[in-house]
């Protein structure tokens, strides 16, 4: 493993990998995640192996910060599939709300039923994360925006006792469509806010606490079929709620936090695009044509809209793997994480 040595907050250390480093960036939007878990199931039937041996730091954003999670526990991505096949109703399931007016319309009740049940993450802490992952949330009780870690630097020494299921709602809870999640005795809303698509905040940490030289990175990153939001020029200019939301109140929100997601993973896909050289960078992810944009949004889970993602999320991943060069990146052995703190530490230490 490398040797580290701290500076300011970050690291000069040796290249795992034989002078490779390898990101995964999982984005958020919602229902649409299954377009990235079905990416992610094709992927590792592919390699015969989890997904997440091929990757030094794997980063993820709501539902991407789920999935992020799930892979760093080696939960198989076919079992994230069968849960959005089977439960995306329970976790989109609509409540009174008067229409938003007097909370959101969905609960995460649903979702932390699933997320709590022993074959995803029961109890588990973050410490006990096989691979580095980094989630990002917003603590809206301090407005800052924070990123959950798992403890591979040595600073890193309070989120290693964090139950996985508490981040995972932290950096899902969308503005308009779930409540804040509390715990730790602050309130947390939707990474995607201001990081929905994570590749340039995991490149950041591993050149920051990692010690990797750019020309080490090698990045994919997934996104989830994002809806280009765009105004119709029939509309009211005028900027008001009815201008955003029409006459439902409920509506201005996701139309601002879609926007906002949607001008995210467009920038961050150029900024990457433009940081990494050929061959250091590979985006998979699909534009919506006008016909399956009608089908699917961040909280649609019917037949139809389960039928484009799956079908998407097949063809992004045949389209991958039928590339010599992101066949050649998954040949690739990830070393086993240096752990500081928590269960899979050297020593197994709970200290911190």
């Amino acid at each position: 493993m490398s040797e580290v040595s701290e500076q300011h907050g970050s690291v000069v250390s040796s290249a795992p990998g034989e002078g490779r480093f390898h990101v995964l960036a999982l984005s958020g939007g919602g229902y649409r995640g299954l377009f990235t878990a079905r990416i992610l199931a094709e992927i590792e039937a592919h390699i015969s192996a989890p997904i997440a041996t091929r990757f030094d730091l794997i980063a993820g954003t709501s539902i991407g910060g789920i999935l992020a999670l799930a892979l760093a526990l080696e939960i198989p991505a076919q079992t994230m599939v069968e849960l959005f096949e089977r439960h995306g109703a329970d976790i989109f399931k609509t409540r009174f709300s008067l229409k938003g007016v007097l909370r959101s319309q969905y609960t995460q009740e649903g979702l932390e039923r699933l997320l709590r049940t022993d074959a995803i993450f029961g109890n588990k802490v973050l410490g006990e994360c096989r691979h580095s992952v980094i989630v990002p949330a917003i603590n809206y009780t301090t407005g800052q925006p924070v990123m959950f870690k798992t403890p591979h630097h040595a600073n890193f020494q309070r989120d290693h006792r964090h139950q996985i299921v508490d981040v995972a709602l932290a950096t899902s809870a969308a503005p308009g469509y779930f409540p804040r999640h509390v715990f730790n005795d602050c309130q947390y809303v939707d990474g995607g806010l201001f990081a929905n698509a994570p590749g340039l905040l995991a490149v950041h940490e591993a050149q920051r606490f990692l010690g990797q030289p750019r020309t080490n990175l090698h990045v994919v990153a997934i996104g989830t079929m994002s809806s280009k939001f765009t105004v119709d020029p029939r509309r009211n200019r005028a900027g008001g709620t009815f201008d955003w939301g029409g006459i439902s109140p409920m509506q201005t929100p996701k139309r601002l936090f879609g926007l906002a997601i949607s001008a995210q993973e467009t920038l961050v896909h150029h900024l990457l695009s433009h940081r990494l050289k050929a061959g250091q960078y590979f985006h998979l992810d699909d534009d919506l044509t006008d016909e399956r944009a009608r089908a699917v949004a961040l909280d649609v889970t019917d037949r139809a809209a389960t039928e484009v993602l799956n079908g998407a999320g097949r063809e992004r991943a045949k389209i991958a793997l039928g590339d010599p060069a992101f066949r050649a990146l998954l040949s690739y052995q990830a070393p086993a994480p240096k752990f500081f703190y928590g269960a899979n530490s050297v020593g197994g230490t709970t200290s911190c």
